[in-house]
């Protein structure tokens, strides 16, 4: 090869390299990035939120704690004087055990709504500017209510042992708290995470449960109600739920199967439901919060 062709060699233009690829790449956001089994990784956080949860609640109080006998207690007041004072209601077993086993389910219920509603909201700063998964601060909410619920299975205990009507199916209470804590947790789920992006949640909560302490059979038994208000009551999930409990608990009461079967399908349908909503909208929480 002679001089010419060497140097004609050495500057040849070299082959252009691509540096894009043929194909279109698309970046979309994630739309869901939990699990369900995400919340047992990390299991000091939920004890950590929920203890700081129970503290803050009686902080600075006069009753402190004492305020979670004070409460079922008043509200059992108000039962017996309006509904079985001026009512006239004969629930056919003990009142005052029957009113007690509806408030097992309802005194955890509200405690739950009440604060786990406002969860996300109160606890924004994390939300916003931390990693801290955001499942933890509703589950945690809703564990911090835990001893409302003791109170009050004690009391029922108690007062079914003492006007002698307590029933073996007892035993199968533990079955019903479950059942109680998955309806609690769906409804709390859908409830703090739409209230991130509709703050009117936030207002709407005790309004709601201020009217479903009436649309609940707490100091009522369903044979009192008209067809159409027992369709209406048998529509609330808590019902089927307190119809179960008072079963297990009361020696000879018949409960209501139609309400349990509604109870037992609405707790399915809002405990995923909970779970698909918080999941599809915790992605944009930091942004929206």
């Amino acid at each position: 090869m002679g001089i010419s062709e060497q140097m004609e060699a050495q500057t040849k233009t070299p082959p252009a390299v691509r540096l894009e690829s043929p194909g279109v790449r698309r970046i979309v956001p994630t739309r869901r990035r939990i699990r369900p089994l995400d919340i047992f990784r990390e299991p000091s956080v939920v004890q950590v939120l929920a203890s700081r949860d129970f503290k803050i609640k009686y902080k600075q109080s006069l009753l402190g704690p004492l305020w979670l006998l004070f409460q079922p207690l008043a509200l059992l007041g108000g039962l017996l004087i309006a509904f079985r004072g001026l009512g006239n209601v004969q629930p056919g077993v003990p009142y005052v055990v029957f009113a007690l086993t509806g408030l097992i389910a309802w005194s955890f219920f509200q405690a739950s709504m009440t604060m786990g509603g406002a969860s996300l909201i109160t606890n924004f700063q994390l939300v916003k500017y931390t990693p801290c998964m955001r499942l933890a601060f509703p589950t945690a909410s809703t564990i911090a209510s835990l001893p409302s619920l003791a109170v009050t299975v004690v009391g029922a205990l108690v007062a079914a042992a003492v006007t002698g009507t307590i029933a073996p199916t007892a035993v199968l209470l533990p079955i019903g708290f479950l059942w109680l804590f998955v309806l609690t947790i769906g409804s709390v789920m859908i409830t703090s995470s739409l209230a991130v992006r509709f703050r009117d949640v936030i207002s709407a909560v005790p309004f709601l449960l201020q009217v479903g302490i009436f649309l609940a059979p707490i100091g009522y038994p369903l044979s009192s109600l008209s067809e159409r208000l027992r369709v209406l009551v048998d529509l609330n999930p808590l019902t089927g739920l307190m119809e179960a409990m008072r079963w297990a608990l009361i020696s000879g009461y018949s409960p209501s199967v139609k309400a349990i079967g509604i109870s037992l399908a609405m707790t399915a349908v809002l405990g995923w439901g909970g779970w698909l909503i918080f999941s599809r909208l915790e992605t944009t929480m930091a942004d929206e919060i």
